[in-house]
Formats: C-alpha cells, structure tokens, sequence
C-alpha cells in the first residue's frame, strides 16, 4: 500500500462532486458484511470483508470524494479503512482564501480500486 501523501492546493477547489456528510443518513445504507477486493496504485491487492460504517464509508467514497470535516467523524472509519483492509485513500488539503485568516480543509479521495466480491457469511456460534 502506498504511504498517504498528504498536498496542499491553494486557489484550487476540490473537486465538484465531493460530499459533505453530516449525518448518518447522507452515507450510503449498505450495513451487512460484504467481501471486497482493493487494489491500489501499485497493484497490490487485498481482500477483505467490510461491514457497518466502514462499508458505508467506502460505498460513499467509491461515489465521489468526501470533505474531512464530519460530524460523523470519518476520519477514524477512514484510518481503519485503510490501515486493516487496504484501502488506497488519500488526503488532500486545500486552503480557502476567502477567510482572515485563511482556513484549511481536506478531503479524502478513494485511489484503490474496489470490486464487490460478494456478501460475506455471518459468523457461527461454532466458527468462533
């Protein structure tokens, strides 16, 4: 996996289609394990099994990028996302000029490319 690179862009705006998320209801409803395959910039895949807000945050940034800032607080979701299960998500600064003093903002960008590879099996009282 690659190390996060972490740029800052002044006078550029991210792009058009990123998402804020201030409830749990903006995220996609996608709650139930679901085994993925994540391959990042350099090839390097891995398969994992996502459930509850970790699946629901990577369902939205397969959608579009997402600001940082979050009531929901995203970023931890985003640090195990990537950390347990592979995910090439990389985070980009921005500096909105508008403000004095001008403020800082980021927004994550899903770079793995993800493949549903279907729902994966609940865990029996005997598999444990």
């Amino acid at each position: 996996m690659t190390t996060e690179i972490l740029k800052e862009s002044r006078g550029i705006h991210p792009p058009s289609d990123t998402r804020w998320i201030m409830r749990r209801k903006d995220l996609p409803n996608t709650r139930a394990a679901g085994l993925y395959r994540l391959t990042d910039r350099e090839g390097n895949e891995t398969t994992s099994a996502i459930s509850a807000t970790y699946r629901q945050v990577l369902e939205a940034l397969r959608r579009s990028p997402l600001y940082c800032a979050s009531p929901v607080r995203l970023s931890d979701v985003v640090y195990v996302l990537k950390r347990e299960h592979g995910a090439d998500i990389e985070t980009l600064f921005f500096e909105d000029d508008t403000n004095d003093p001008p403020s800082r903002y980021g927004v994550y960008v899903l770079h793995s490319q993800v493949e549903t590879l279907g729902a994966q099996a609940p865990k029996t009282a005997e598999a444990a």
